[in-house]
């Protein structure tokens, strides 16, 4: 238990302040200088290295994309499903300041009222809820913090859970700051299981984060060194070697020499599109002939819709379109496209030509990573294997 213990401590103390300027102040949640209300439920940190184990957490680690590469969870997490008894006071708290309680001292040079917005990842439907206070006193527009949407994903969000609308009403959640000077802000328990990754305050009611948000200002003290980056698993690769008898061409196995596409990364192949609004590239099928169950792996893009077409010596096997994604791109099954059964003879043509989309500001990438050839009737559990951004 001695490391578990360890990961429920501070990493700071209270000398170290934070600071607003220009009306916004943006903090890690796992620099907070003190912990209490400690009993049943602790917030723990989790990072690439430090991993609690502390009874009922059903889901895996969430390091990739945090802020900080570090982020707290609730634990143990006892109420995962709706199914699961709601118990008040153990793994339910509606009344605030009483269950886990993270304290932050922050330098507030701007008085004001100051809308607060977390970075959180929520699986569930148990798992959405926390409590903000200040300097010991929890007002009404402090509680009840609600994310429905972004789920299985870091997410920014600023909503009060009510009666009415359980998902949460706009720019109900905030702190009035009477005056200049040193403030403690609080975070406390509303559902176990809540994983909390970083918070902006800010006197601008029409702000909306963006990715980790903004960089985080001292008033005094030092911060400890970046916890070590998680890398982005390669999704292509993790699906393709799903099964022992895939066969699969990567997208930067294709040639890119006068086809319109660049090398994006590591693993996939897109269109610049203030160059080429759509690229064709082709490469041979080396593997035996058969017939197979065939897997494009497209990636989602926030911006548009890019149109993917497979040919296979030029007879066109399908076309399809990613879904939108509200983050700038992501892969995942519903970013990906089935065609069962199909014929290819060893020493066949293989062609992917793309086609950027819109939403009407900015253009697409038409980004994708490359084409997976599935034994009959596999096709779907391929699809199905695990995700870089979800946990299944």
């Amino acid at each position: 238990m001695a490391q578990e213990k360890k990961l429920s401590l501070p990493i700071i103390d209270k000398t170290v302040i934070f600071e607003e300027q220009n009306g916004i102040v943006s903090v890690e949640a796992e620099f907070f200088h003190k912990q209490t209300s400690t009993d049943i439920r602790q917030w723990y940190r989790t990072s690439k290295d430090e991993l609690p184990i502390i009874g009922r957490d059903e889901d895996k680690a969430h390091c990739y994309d945090a802020s900080n590469n570090a982020y707290l969870e609730i634990l143990p997490d006892t109420r995962v499903t709706h199914s699961d008894k709601l118990v008040h006071g153990e793994n339910f708290s509606n009344t605030p300041g009483k269950m886990a309680v993270l304290d932050y001292n922050i330098k507030f040079n701007t008085p004001g009222r100051y809308y607060v917005w977390v970075r959180a990842f929520s699986t569930g439907a148990e798992d959405n809820g926390l409590h903000v206070g200040l300097n010991d006193t929890w007002p009404e527009h402090g509680q009840r913090m609600q994310w429905c949407k972004g789920k299985k994903q870091w997410t920014w969000d600023s909503k009060q859970r009510t009666k009415e609308i359980h998902c949460g009403v706009p720019h109900k959640i905030y702190l009035d700051i009477t005056k200049a000077g040193i403030h403690t802000i609080q975070f406390s328990m509303r559902e176990d299981g809540f994983e909390f990754d970083k918070f902006i305050l800010t006197n601008n009611i029409n702000f909306i984060p963006v990715e980790k948000g903004p960089k985080v200002v001292l008033a005094q003290g030092k911060l400890p060194a970046s916890f070590p980056e998680v890398k982005m698993p390669s999704y292509f690769k993790t699906i393709s070697m799903a099964l022992p008898e895939n066969r699969y061409i990567a997208a930067q196995e294709f040639p890119v020499e006068d086809t319109n596409f660049y090398k994006n990364g590591k693993n996939w192949l897109a269109i610049n599109p203030e160059k080429n609004k759509e690229a064709t590239s082709t490469t041979n099928f080396n593997f035996e002939s058969g017939n197979y169950d065939v897997v494009f792996v497209g990636i989602g893009e926030n911006d548009g819709k890019s149109t993917f077409t497979i040919s296979i010596n030029d007879i066109e096997i399908g076309s399809y379109s990613p879904e939108l994604t509200e983050r700038l791109f992501e892969e995942g099954k519903k970013y990906n496209a089935l065609w069962k059964n199909v014929s290819i003879k060893k020493g066949n043509k293989i062609t992917v030509k793309a086609k950027v989309g819109s939403d009407g500001e900015e253009w697409t990438r038409g980004r994708w990573a490359g084409i997976i050839f599935a034994p009959v009737g596999q096709g779907e559990t391929i699809q199905n294997a695990a995700s870089t951004y979800y946990q299944n």
